[in-house]
């Protein structure tokens, strides 16, 4: 996991300016939902290997990559319980998520080769592919302390740490050759893949709580989500020729939230 520096400059001017300014008295257990910015980057790699029966048992090896970095905007909704002791100086609370909206984030590999439209067997094709981090749940403990700035203002600033379980929708189509004599334009194929495990990534981060009015307060926090890698072997296979296709991708995320929420 990394941290990103734009997203921990704009998540400590948003705290500083609103700790100036509001105040909290929270306790209990709390609802509410929450807009997420995630600093999103995606590295997706194909290699191929193609092996020919010919006179000189040739055989070709190609690599293509694309790295992409979005910034997409997901929209969360959250049940916890917060708990204060101590005289109310620290607390502890657990938090349920549920991604309610997300967004897509896709990229392009331009293939490599000899040949200049990619037409030639065992060459690593132009390839389009879509990758979106949706359907996601999870679960936070977080640990804080209550303090007073100038006699008047109550902030509560917090770690946090959790699990999210994700369902990750990858998704791919090119188009190849398939012909050991070469392929015309007219005579290229289009293939598919898709990808979708469900995994549970470990979250870590820290935040800054402070009230509106009443019992409605606002959070935000800056949380970093453990890295997937996703790996396999695409294999295919003709008279005289087979030709072997690895790939991959790793996702590397970042979020930047705002919590709006109403204790009861």
């Amino acid at each position: 996991m990394r941290i990103r520096v734009g997203l921990a400059g704009i998540f400590l001017t948003l705290s500083v300016s609103m700790a100036s300014q509001l105040q909290a008295e929270p306790g209990g257990i709390y609802y509410g939902a929450s807009a997420t910015l995630q600093q999103a980057e995606v590295l997706y790699r194909k290699s191929v290997l193609g092996r020919f029966e010919d006179s000189t048992n040739e055989s070709s090896e190609w690599s293509s990559s694309g790295e992409v970095e979005d910034k997409p905007l997901q929209w969360d909704g959250m049940l916890g319980y917060r708990l204060n002791f101590a005289d109310g100086t620290q607390f502890l609370a657990l938090q349920a998520e549920i991604a309610l909206t997300g967004d897509d984030i896709s990229g392009r590999l331009d293939g490599a080769g000899n040949s200049p439209g990619r037409n030639v067997l065992g060459e690593a094709w132009p390839e389009d592919w879509t990758l979106e981090t949706s359907r996601s749940m999870g679960v936070v403990a977080k640990y804080g302390v209550a303090r007073s700035l100038f006699g008047t203002i109550d902030i509560s600033l917090y770690g946090l740490a959790g699990v999210r379980q994700t369902t990750i929708d990858f998704f791919s189509s090119f188009h190849g050759c398939f012909e050991l004599a070469g392929c015309s334009v007219d005579d290229l194929r289009t293939a598919t893949q898709s990808y979708d495990p469900q995994v549970n990534l470990l979250v870590a981060g820290f935040g800054l709580e402070t009230g509106i009015s009443g019992k409605t307060s606002l959070q935000f926090e800056l949380r970093l989500v453990e890295d997937f890698e996703a790996d396999w072997i695409a294999d295919f296979e003709g008279e005289g020729w087979e030709v072997d296709a690895p790939g991959g991708f790793t996702v590397e995320n970042t979020d930047l939230a705002v919590k709006l929420i109403r204790y009861l």
